[in-house]
């Protein structure tokens, strides 16, 4: 490597920076004190390349079960592991063994002492140790899985502001979504006009406290949201519930409901208009979709294109690079002044993607409008093997581009900062 490279890595490892997107725990007592190191490191990610490699989805409860030796669990996932340690996923749990724990590398030899090493973690503070110490972040913005319900849900604030999630606002999937929504803001829903003001006191709700919400619809359907007349949208609204919804103590609150395009699409624009009103930021899922297996063209962030043009006044934090869409994302973020390019997930998707990524739009996007990690993911040593290889990614690219003489030092260690540190905070109003 370049002196240039290692001054870069150095300075920016010891930065403290704003991590964009989690999924962790809210309180660390709430990991699982009976997990292994396997239960624990497949619960995300990597276990979906296993799977795509051949490891049967039957054998997954083995791996997340708690009764099984470790050694035994090895041995069923050792020859997928072997074919995908190459990936960013298998990369980033490497780096977390090395890092955290003092483990070279995950195989036969070292995972009996990696658990143990592992175990010893739980009964300690483990996300200061992680997340604190050798991470140096900040705060993480915290995406609360499954959504709406944990409204009144407060993570801990020594590691994390809260994401408050729209999805089942516009996408309701059963009664209980409805009956939520009364229960929570007393808002007795019977018409069009009840479900609309049930929305606009949950919107009231969420900017009080945080101005982050989040969109992960492109799990769901297509991310175009055409403009809807009110009638046609209410319409479809009235066709969700049978002429007994109103007595629906007889019926289970989980029946689903199948709510129409035209109904979702209004209620987007309908939310976006209020986000937009109070200054408010909409983190939106695009490209790749987690799993294996999904309809990859409905997270074009191309298909945005309608809501960044209406909704000028309202911050769109887009995902994931896009990938494989990030040349849309690019012109997106050079185009729109309300559009920002966040490489969330991507150093894990794939290192060399993201590099390319952030070399590309480094000629192309204002670096005011990039924002450089975010872990995404649901256990806190994720997080730390991720942020090794954005950090190493960043420095790579930014070095590259000094030795070329694109560069000068003091300029790449500027936008090392802005991509880290600046523009997150810029983008959420961190102080």
């Amino acid at each position: 490597m370049s002196k240039n490279y290692e001054e870069l890595y150095d300075y920016i490892k010891g930065l403290e920076i704003i991590d964009t997107h989690e999924h962790l725990p809210a309180f660390e007592k709430s990991r699982d004190p009976n997990a292994d190191v396997l239960a624990e490191y497949l619960s995300h990610y990597f276990c979906r390349d296993l799977v795509s490699a051949g490891l049967p989805e039957s054998e997954m409860p083995k791996l997340a079960s708690c009764g099984i030796d470790i050694t035994e669990k090895w041995r069923i996932v050792e020859p997928y592991w072997k074919m995908c340690r190459n990936t960013g996923y298998g990369q980033s749990l490497d780096f977390a063994a090395r890092g955290i724990y003092g483990i070279e590398r995950i195989d036969g030899d070292t995972i009996q002492a990696l658990n143990e090493k592992f175990r010893e973690g739980l009964s300690q503070q483990h996300f200061r140790k992680v997340l604190k110490e050798l991470c140096r972040i900040k705060v993480s913005v915290l995406d609360i899985v499954p959504g709406y319900e944990e409204t009144g849900f407060v993570p801990d604030g020594e590691y994390f502001i809260k994401t408050n999630r729209i999805d089942r606002l516009v996408l309701p999937k059963t009664h209980e979504d409805i009956m939520f929504l009364e229960e929570r803001y007393g808002n007795k829903i019977r018409t069009f006009e009840d479900y609309l003001d049930a929305c606009n006191a949950a919107m009231e709700f969420f900017a009080s406290r945080s101005r982050i919400l989040k969109c992960a619809l492109a799990y769901e359907r297509s991310l175009f949201f055409e403009r809807t007349p009110w009638h046609e949208a209410e319409t479809e609204f009235l066709s969700l519930f049978p002429s007994s919804y109103h007595d629906r103590i007889v019926e289970p609150c989980v029946r689903p409901v199948n709510a129409g395009i035209k109904f979702q699409n209004y209620l987007m624009h309908h939310i976006l208009s209020i986000a937009e009103e109070k200054e408010m930021v909409l983190q939106i899922h695009t490209g790749i979709q987690e799993g294996n297996g999904s309809y990859l063209e409905y997270s074009n962030p191309a298909l945005l294109n309608n809501l960044f043009l209406d909704y000028p006044g309202l911050k769109f934090d887009v995902f994931h690079i896009s990938y494989p869409y990030q040349g849309k994302l690019g012109v997106m973020a050079k185009w729109l002044p309300n559009v920002w390019a966040d490489m969330c997930w991507s150093h894990i998707v794939s290192p060399a993607a993201a590099r390319n990524t952030l070399n590309e739009w480094l000629e192309m996007v204002p670096y005011n409008k990039i924002l450089g990690f975010g872990g995404d993911y649901l256990f806190v040593d994720g997080v730390y093997g991720h942020l090794t290889i954005a950090q190493k990614n960043i420095a790579l690219t930014l070095a590259g581009r000094v030795d070329s003489g694109l560069f000068e030092m003091d300029e790449a260690k500027l936008i090392a900062h802005a991509l880290l540190c600046q523009n997150p905070a810029q983008v959420y109003g961190i102080e």
